[in-house]
């Protein structure tokens, strides 16, 4: 009810997305994701195939940027949770933080900006498409490896703009 809702997204898309976020904190400090840490909690009448379809759409996105699901902690409890760690490497550079910004500096963008908020629009007003906007809230595409490669370039602050441009432009 507050990051997904079961009737507007299936148990692998919720999956993706809970994975999704963590990973791109990760690269948006110019780190390579290497595993996830996730802790799932559900009520106790809650489908056993519906939990490992979650945990398929967690593994699914982490592969796409070779890192792994190593472990977690399955609990009970009156609400669907998932929490998930991204733990990244950064081969001994420093994090490139938010708060590495400097007068001067130029603000750039990776991705598509605006679809997924589109999407929620979409679904609370009860529709289901234009469909490209939809998938865009139940599987935000996360550029990867734009955080790494800004990094690399000399980049002197990131931040996933999960939140939207100008809240976390706001934060840098």
């Amino acid at each position: 009810g507050v990051h997904f809702r079961t009737d507007w997204s299936g148990a692998d898309d919720i999956g993706r997305r809970a994975a999704a976020a963590s990973l791109a904190d990760l690269v948006a400090m110019g780190a390579d994701p290497v595993a996830l840490v996730v802790a799932l909690v559900a009520p106790r009448s809650t489908d056993a195939a519906w939990l490992l379809r979650v945990a398929d759409g967690l593994r699914d996105e982490a592969a796409l940027v070779g890192a792994s699901v190593v472990g977690g902690d399955l609990s009970s409890g009156t609400e669907i949770s998932v929490a998930v760690t991204g733990i990244g490497e950064l081969g001994g550079r420093s994090p490139v933080l938010r708060s590495g910004a400097v007068a001067g500096d130029q603000v750039a963008v990776a991705g598509r900006l605006g679809w997924a908020e589109a999407g929620l629009a979409v679904l609370t007003r009860g529709f289901r498409s234009p469909r490209v906007l939809v998938d865009a809230y139940r599987r935000p595409e996360v550029p990867y490896a734009s955080g790494p490669a800004a990094a690399a370039a000399g980049a002197h602050a990131m931040c996933d703009v999960s939140d939207g441009l100008l809240a976390d432009v706001g934060h840098i």
